[in-house]
């Protein structure tokens, strides 16, 4: 005959055996090893763990295991959509093979990171992703795998997995070329983000390659962040301009964004007098018409940072996940005034 045990919120083992009439011994073989079990035992002590709804104490796993089943994802700006949609396709890959996805907001600060990082060697992490920013040799010699999205390591000891941010912008800038716009312009932040960098030397380059000229005055670079405020200030800076640009293309949605409400509050017509191209393919559900933009494979990119980890290779390596050039309504045939 069972024995209750006194009230409580949480059984622990020592309940479960006790109502099983077992050893606490007993019961965490048949949960860790059910094979070193007889039938008869296995199905008693898993009868009563089914009716109580044992739930194991992890943290006590934890310290006599070697991992947590516990992924670790450091982000630099959680305000960014890219990043949200990032978070939720990590967290979906995560949830289907039962691990555990811990958000570290690191803010792009590096005492953020280095006390995250002691979290997560604490927590006996299974790896850690590292999304972009401050580039620094703290990861050097951890031995959990680490794989970075978009991070230049100094170091070369982190794998690596990105976009195609270079050769993408051939596409961006030979549509607006199409359409007959040669008074381009481009928007980023100046703090030298790699994928910043990258998008921007593919502006430049395929500028150069179209014979198209290089407007020094049409290169707004300020800031540290990626945010729709930088859209805004750069509509008003281009505004000042004797003559100003017909079509700008932004390091990301959330920059383009910017431009196009300002140019809604100041009458601007998009895509009739100022052509908008964005990166990244996260605002079609904030936008009243689709922007044209370049996508990022969010999904993919997801996936190959889980794999990383969980398979990491004997070498870092770079993995390069295609972008997609969308069509969508914010730019227009250049007008011939």
């Amino acid at each position: 005959m069972e024995k209750r045990p006194r009230k409580k919120s949480f059984l622990g083992i020592r309940e479960i055996a006790q109502i099983a009439g077992v050893s606490t011994a007993t019961v965490s073989r048949v949960i860790n090893h059910p094979e070193q079990c007889t039938e008869k035992t296995r199905r008693m002590v898993e009868q009563v763990i089914k009716k109580y709804k044992y739930v194991p104490n992890e943290t006590i796993k934890q310290i006599f295991s070697k991992s947590s089943h516990t992924i670790a994802v450091f982000i630099q700006d959680i305000n960014n959509p890219f990043y949200t949609h990032l978070i939720m396709e990590l967290n979906n890959i995560c949830f289907r093979e039962r691990y555990t996805l811990l958000i570290c907001d690191t803010e792009n600060d590096i005492e953020k990171e280095r006390a995250y990082l002691e979290l997560c060697l604490a927590k006996r992490c299974v790896g850690i992703i590292l999304t972009e920013g401050v580039s620094h040799e703290l990861f050097n010699d951890i031995e959990i795998p680490i794989v970075a999205l978009d991070r230049k390591d100094t170091s070369s000891q982190v794998s690596l997995v990105t976009s195609e941010n270079y050769y993408i912008m051939n596409k961006v800038v030979s549509y607006l070329c199409n359409l007959g716009h040669r008074r381009i312009a481009f928007i980023a932040p100046r703090y030298a983000l790699e994928t910043v960098e990258n998008r921007f030397r593919g502006f430049l380059d395929f500028l150069k390659a179209k014979d198209l000229p290089v407007i020094p005055e049409y290169i707004y670079r300020e800031g540290s962040a990626l945010d729709v405020s930088l859209g805004k200030r750069a509509l008003q800076y281009f505004l000042s301009l004797e003559e100003m640009p017909t079509a700008v293309i932004c390091a990301n949605d959330m920059i383009a964004l910017g431009v196009i409400n300002e140019a809604l509050l100041l009458h601007i017509s998009i895509p009739g007098t100022l052509s908008v191209c964005g990166f990244d393919h996260i605002l079609d559900d904030y936008l009243f018409m689709p922007l044209t933009t370049v996508e990022q494979d969010i999904p993919q990119l997801a996936l190959k940072l889980f794999q990383s980890i969980l398979n990491p290779p004997a070498r870092p390596a770079h993995t390069i996940v295609d972008c997609k050039f969308i069509q969508g309504k914010t730019c227009a045939r250049a007008s011939r005034k």
